[in-house]
């Protein structure tokens, strides 16, 4: 049997969009020792769950649910797009550790992995592949987001 984090139909029953999903070809022994280095939260509909501007580099994979991305612009806040199941954010700030660029709220109930940059550090050291996965992971989802701006210009 395969371990399975997250489920992939689409809330509303459409076609679900998996390229943005992360880590899908991970093996149970890798989710299981990925999983022991992150740390499992809930949030309730329309809660903030990270602050553009703040100090933080921990990086967010969603489990279920979804969750809404705003920048400030001008001085007021837009949405400017949306991230679902099975995706990642706060990748960013998790790479680069500036502060957040967005604030991410969640559109209803949420559950998300957060893996905070001190255990990705202890990760790379006691199983860089898996860590590299990880990075390529996330470079390859950041590629397909920065395309898909480009496409919409």
């Amino acid at each position: 049997m395969s371990f399975s984090l997250f489920e992939y139909d689409h809330p509303e029953g459409g076609a679900f969009d998996h390229t943005h999903v992360i880590l899908k070809d991970l093996s149970d022994e890798e989710w299981s020792k990925l999983l022991s280095c992150m740390e499992r939260r809930k949030y309730p509909a329309h809660a903030t769950l990270l602050e553009a501007s703040e100090s933080d580099r921990s990086l967010y994979i969603i489990v279920s649910g979804s969750v809404t991305v705003s920048v400030s612009v001008r001085g007021k806040e837009r949405e400017v797009g949306a991230i679902e199941e099975g995706s990642v954010f706060g990748e960013m700030a998790f790479l680069d550790g500036r502060p957040r660029s967005a604030t991410i709220r969640s559109r209803e109930a949420v559950e998300v992995l957060s893996l905070s940059y001190s255990s990705f550090e202890s990760l790379m050291s006691w199983e860089p592949r898996l860590a590299c996965k990880l990075l390529l992971d996330i470079g390859r989802v950041l590629s397909q987001r920065l395309r898909q701006t480009q496409e919409g210009m």
